[in-house]
């Protein structure tokens, strides 16, 4: 299973990363703006995490998946305009933050091993970076 944003400019780079970087041929897949995000803890948008979460267990408990990928990326539009930021860094470190703290909370919850990375673009080229919990 994988959760990544659903931004156009990061879409053949994540397919690319999950085919040949780590060799996941099949998966289920929530692509949603923000990607992972959608299963942070915000106090002001609530049932987007309560949805998010749902759709998750309902994935788990259909497809029974070895593993969960959730990818997060550089200049993500949706974290920007929910954070009103104008700091790449205060961007960068609370989706880290996010992912770290869905990782502990996936693992929680489902007996399901859990991999983070975060994507940047650099001269059309993608780099994918592991995001330990």
């Amino acid at each position: 299973m994988v959760v990544h944003c659903s931004d156009p400019r990061y879409q053949w780079h994540f397919h690319e990363f999950l085919r040949n970087g780590l060799g996941i041929r099949e998966y289920g897949l929530v692509a949603v703006p923000g990607g992972p995000q959608l299963l942070a803890r915000l106090e002001f948008m609530p049932k987007f995490s309560w949805a998010g979460w749902r759709w998750l267990k309902f994935l788990v408990d259909l497809t029974k998946p070895e593993r969960v990928v959730l990818i997060n990326h550089d200049d993500c539009r949706w974290y920007w305009s929910i954070l009103r930021a104008r700091d790449p860094d205060r961007v960068r470190e609370q989706q880290l933050a996010d992912l770290r703290a869905i990782q502990q909370e996936f693992s929680e919850r489902f007996n399901v091993r859990i991999e983070a990375y975060y994507a940047r673009l650099e001269r059309g080229e993608a780099t994918f970076e592991a995001v330990g919990a």
